[in-house]
C-alpha cells in the first residue's frame, strides 16, 4: 500500500471534513497533515498530539479544573481516534492508538456536560460497551448512535450535543467489529441480536421513558435498518448515509476504502472480502414497523446514491433526502443533516408514548 504523500491526499481528500465536525478543529488538522506529510507517518503524529491533550486533561484535572479536562480528554480521544482511523499498514500501531483513544474518553466522561455513564451491555457470553448521556430534564426518550465500518462511540460527542439540546438521552455504542466491540470479531450482517440486546438493556436504565430511536452512520445505517425489526419498542429509526447492498457496488468502490473493508469484515484476500461484503443486504429483511428517515449525499464516491435510493420503498413510512451537494456521510454540510435528524428524531420520539 502507498506509503507516501499520495495516500495521506487519498484519505484527507475523503475524510477532512469528518475529522473537522468530529470536533479536529480545522487548523490542527492542517497542521498535523503537514507535520506527517506521508501516510506512513500519520498515526504517529496524530498519536503524539492525542498524547499532548491527554497531558493537558491531566493538568487541569489536578488543578480541579473538571470542564476544562473533560474537554481535553475528549480531543485527546479523537487525535487518537483519526491516528487509528484508515490506518491498516500497521495494525500493532493501529491497535494501540485505539487502546488510547478508550482510555482518554473514559477520563473524559464523568467530566463532560452532561456527564457520560460508560454501561455495559450483556451480548454473546460477553459485554458490548456504550456511553449514556441525560439530558437536564429526565425521563426522556433515549437516541442509539451505531457507527460505521471504522468508527467508533468515541467520535460522537459533538453529536450527541444535537440530540441532548432536544431532551434526548444518547447512548452511542460499539457493536461487534467495532471499537471495542472487535472483541467478537469482525462486522456482522445480523443486527437483530445486536439491537434487542440494546432494548434489553436500557430497560434498567434511569432516566428513561421506554421511547427509543436508532441512527447509524454511514456502514451503520445498513446495520440498524438490517436489525431495527427486532426493537419492540423503536419508535423511529435514521438511516444516514448507508447503502442497501453492499455487494451490488462492490467492484467500484475506491480502493482507500476497500482497504478498510478487508479489515473490517477480516477478509483473508481480496476476493474472500468481496464474499463477505455480498452478505450485506436488505434484500429479504423485515422492515421495522416504525418511520424511517434515509439520508444521502449526492457526491459520496464511496456509498452510490443510486444503491441508496433503493432504501425509499424499504419500510412503510420512509422519508428519503438527497443532498446534491453533500459528500459521504454529508459532513462537508453537517450543519443541515445534523440538526435535521435531531429534530425529526426529537418530534418523532416526544410525540409519542408507549402504551
Amino acid at each position: 500500500m502507498d506509503g507516501g504523500a499520495n495516500r495521506l491526499q487519498q484519505v484527507v481528500g475523503h475524510w477532512l471534513p469528518r475529522i473537522q465536525v468530529a470536533g479536529i478543529t480545522a487548523v490542527d488538522a492542517q497542521r498535523l497533515i503537514a507535520v506527517a506529510g506521508e501516510w506512513r507517518n500519520w498515526c504517529a503524529t496524530w498519536s503524539k498530539e492525542g498524547e499532548r491533550h491527554l497531558a493537558m486533561g491531566d493538568a487541569a484535572l489536578a488543578a480541579t479544573r473538571g470542564v476544562t479536562a473533560g474537554e481535553s480528554y475528549v480531543r485527546a480521544a479523537l487525535f487518537f481516534h483519526f491516528a487509528q482511523f484508515m490506518f491498516f499498514d500497521d495494525l500493532g500501531a493501529k491497535d494501540r492508538a485505539a487502546a488510547r483513544k478508550v482510555e482518554a474518553y473514559r477520563k473524559a466522561a464523568p467530566h463532560l456536560v452532561p456527564p457520560a455513564e460508560q454501561i455495559a451491555i450483556p451480548f454473546g457470553g460477553g459485554a458490548l460497551h456504550g456511553y449514556l448521556r441525560r439530558p437536564p430534564e429526565t425521563p426522556a426518550p433515549c437516541v442509539v448512535i451505531v457507527p460505521g465500518s471504522d468508527s467508533t462511540k468515541e467520535e460522537f460527542a459533538a453529536l450527541e450535543e444535537h440530540f441532548l439540546r432536544r431532551s434526548l438521552v444518547t447512548l452511542s455504542v460499539d457493536g461487534p467489529g467495532q471499537g471495542e466491540g472487535r472483541s467478537f470479531g469482525v462486522l456482522t450482517p445480523d443486527w437483530a441480536p445486536v439491537l434487542a440486546a440494546i432494548e434489553r438493556a436500557l430497560e434498567s436504565k434511569r432516566g428513561l421513558d421506554g421511547r427509543i430511536g436508532v441512527m447509524g452512520m454511514a456502514f451503520g445505517g445498513h446495520l440498524v435498518l438490517q436489525g431495527a425489526h427486532a426493537m419492540r419498542g423503536l419508535g423511529a429509526a435514521v438511516c444516514m448515509n448507508g447503502f442497501y447492498d453492499l455487494g451490488a457496488f462492490w467492484d467500484a468502490l475506491p480502493e482507500v476504502y476497500r482497504a478498510n473493508m478487508r479489515y473490517a469484515l477480516g477478509g483473508a484476500d481480496a476476493a474472500d472480502t468481496a464474499v463477505r461484503a455480498r452478505r450485506f443486504t436488505l434484500a429479504n429483511v423485515p422492515p421495522p414497523s416504525c418511520p424511517v428517515l434515509a439520508l444521502h449525499g449526492g457526491l459520496d464516491k464511496i456509498f452510490p446514491p443510486a444503491d441508496a435510493e433503493r432504501l425509499k420503498p424499504f419500510a412503510r413510512e420512509t422519508e428519503f433526502v438527497l443532498f446534491p451537494e453533500g459528500n459521504h456521510v454529508c459532513n462537508n454540510i453537517a450543519y443541515i443533516y445534523r440538526p435535521l435528524i435531531a429534530d425529526w428524531l426529537a418530534e418523532k420520539l416526544h410525540a409519542s408514548r408507549p402504551a
